[in-house]
């Protein structure tokens, strides 16, 4: 008797797991609904000898502590993309639990060919990218703070200006507070309140970034990272966390769309057209990689093949698109100089991307 192939699927929640088993003609072999831990889904997959597990497939960014588990105990788990995870399960009617789970397993066993899968990130770039994000909020945080001080200021005739620089916020404060005590109007309560936030908020996002400049000059792939010009601690780590494994890019050329900077493409019948940048994966990564063009187009005094064509293309083009260009060549430069295990050459690296 030949043994069964069979295929799982997990819809894992906060408190519960939905999963489902499926033979190789998709028929239903087992359904459970049990906890989200690892025993628990243990227990519901030991119920199948281990070679006859083809697959167990599981969206992508949940349970990802479980889905640890099960890799380090051998259960071959693959992650699939929400996005496309979402459309192949939305051709049932009723979206539940229990039908996103057969779903999965549906998807796992007949979905190879559609590229869904993703990499699951080492336990220490997932970390270091909460760190970089949590970074990200508190500064939105702080700048939101900004524009809610200047409109209550403005708004009894304060004269505070749109950017307040940098340490200068209370200072700059205290001088239109006092100017409007003396017209007889006292919002202190409504502001300084804010102030004292923003200040702390000022405090906590310095100590990160002293942290994550120590942590990238200290690191052996970041610091190499960081020879590329307009590319900065955050950039590196945040690239570095982003990619994970470089070997999972054969060609360099890969980096672009895997990040969202190349250009949409949409075809029906007979017409075609391109559009802007896809904007799949990681928005935090490709947003800085912006930033760190613009850096290098506008800042950056050093010559060098990078900076030229960017410079050659934003005379043709224009800023706006010549740094989101400028940007997909960056991660392309970072790529190959990660794979070469070399520092920066700034007469290379000049070709188109």
């Amino acid at each position: 008797m030949t043994q069964q192939d069979i295929w799982i699927g997990l819809d894992c929640g906060y408190l519960h797991t939905s999963a489902c088993a499926i033979d190789q003609d998709g028929l239903i072999i087992a359904q459970e609904k049990c906890e989200t831990t690892t025993a628990s889904v243990s227990a519901f997959l030991g119920r199948f000898p281990p070679e006859s597990l083809r697959l167990i497939a599981v969206e992508a960014g949940v349970a990802t502590h479980m889905i640890r588990d099960l890799l380090a105990a051998g259960y071959p788990v693959k992650l699939y993309e929400v996005y496309k995870a979402q459309r192949f399960l939305a051709v049932r009617r009723q979206k539940t639990d229990t039908n996103d789970a057969i779903g999965l397993a549906e998807l796992g066993r007949v979905g190879r060919s559609l590229g869904a899968e993703v990499h699951l990130k080492s336990l220490e770039c997932q970390n270091l990218r909460t760190r970089l994000i949590a970074r990200q909020s508190l500064v939105r945080v702080r700048v939101r703070l900004d524009a809610m001080v200047i409109t209550i200021v403005r708004m009894h005739g304060g004269k505070l200006k749109r950017r307040v620089a940098k340490g200068a916020l209370s200072q700059d404060v205290e001088e239109q507070l006092d100017l409007l005590r003396r017209d007889g109007v006292d919002v202190d309560a409504d502001v300084r309140p804010l102030v004292a936030v923003a200040e702390a908020l000022d405090e906590q996002i310095r100590s990160l970034d002293k942290r994550f400049a120590e942590l990238a000059q200290t690191h052996p792939v970041c610091r190499r990272l960081m020879t590329v010009p307009g590319v900065g601690p955050k950039t590196a780590l945040m690239f570095y966390s982003a990619i994970d494994d470089v070997s999972r890019f054969k060609h360099a050329r890969s980096v672009g769309p895997y990040l969202g900077l190349t250009p949409s493409v949409y075809q029906s019948g007979v017409k075609s057209r391109q559009g802007g940048i896809s904007k799949k994966g990681c928005t935090a990564t490709r947003t800085l990689l912006v930033s760190a063009a613009t850096v290098l187009l506008v800042s950056v005094k050093k010559s060098s093949a990078l900076k030229a064509w960017g410079d050659a293309l934003r005379a043709r083009i224009g800023i706006s698109k010549a740094r989101v260009a400028l940007a997909r060549k960056l991660a392309i430069v970072l790529i190959k100089v990660w794979q070469s295990e070399t520092d920066f050459d700034p007469r290379l690296h000049a070709a188109s991307p």
